[in-house]
């Protein structure tokens, strides 16, 4: 009887799993986010060697090597392996900015990171793109979750953005962010709002400039004009759970409370 309870169980649980797997997270595109079933704790992952990152020319940053494995794929693949950056715990990026590496370095090591605050002037709409698009380079695709969950939550039809930041989103998106069949979610929500403010652009020079300048980024910007707004991706789980497993494997309120047994007088005869 237990074999069947046993074996039935791990049928529901694989028939779970996969219609999971096929449920979209976002309308356009699906972003996997792979890692670990069980979470780790912020002691095994604080106590793990600490990896020198360069970014740009002059700036060091000096993380733990299991929280940039956990969350890069890019890290991950440069100290798993026999190379240099692994055997020298040293990792260069000289393209990055040392600025916006910054948010990523915060993000590694705080569960409400400054990617959870709503955003209050329309230039952090250009760090949040920013943000996704070193996200894409770096591999970490909940980094990039969480940029752009707050990016279009915070943007509306009647949010004012500046011509200036209009044109500045259209250029990360033409060129930081990889085109792909299935339009990525943030160039979705760049495109859209840019076709929404058409008329205010078109009296623009510097998007007459970048029309120019960056070929095909008029057809593109075209598909999008009049369309309906694309679909908001979910809340990240990560806002919703703790994001970094228990310290103990034990859950110490669920241990009852131990009564001392009561002492007993010998019995006089």
């Amino acid at each position: 009887m237990f074999g069947r309870k046993i074996n039935s169980s791990a049928e529901d649980i694989k028939q779970s799993s996969a219609e999971e797997i096929q449920k979209p997270k976002f309308s356009l595109l699906v972003i996997t986010v792979s890692g670990p079933s069980i979470k780790l704790t912020l002691y095994s992952l604080l106590t793990s060697r600490m990896i020198t990152v360069t970014v740009g020319k002059m700036s060091t940053f000096n993380l733990h090597s299991d929280l940039l494995t956990t969350e890069s794929e890019r890290f991950s693949k440069s100290l798993g392996g026999d190379f240099k950056e692994a055997n020298e715990s040293a990792v260069g990026l000289e393209d990055e900015d040392p600025n916006l590496f910054g948010f990523f370095a915060e993000y590694l090591y705080r569960d409400c990171s400054i990617l959870s605050h709503d955003v209050d002037h329309y230039s952090k709409f250009v760090t949040l793109a920013r943000l996704y698009a070193m996200g894409e380079r770096l591999m970490a695709p909940k980094f990039q979750t969480y940029a752009l969950w707050r990016f279009s939550q915070s943007l509306g039809s009647d949010t004012h953005i500046s011509e200036e930041s209009i044109c500045e989103l259209l250029r990360i998106a033409f060129l930081e962010i990889t085109e792909r069949v299935r339009e990525d979610p943030m160039r979705s929500q760049i495109f859209w709002y840019a076709g929404s403010n058409i008329t205010k652009l078109q009296k623009f020079d510097m998007f007459r400039q970048l029309l120019c300048d960056i070929p095909d980024s008029g057809r593109q910007l075209c598909l999008w004009m009049s369309q309906s707004r694309p679909e908001r991706p979910a809340k990240p789980s990560e806002l919703q759970y703790q994001r970094f497993g228990p310290e103990s494997e034990y859950n110490l309120q669920s241990i009852p409370e131990v009564v001392p047994e009561a002492k007993q007088s010998p019995i006089e005869f």
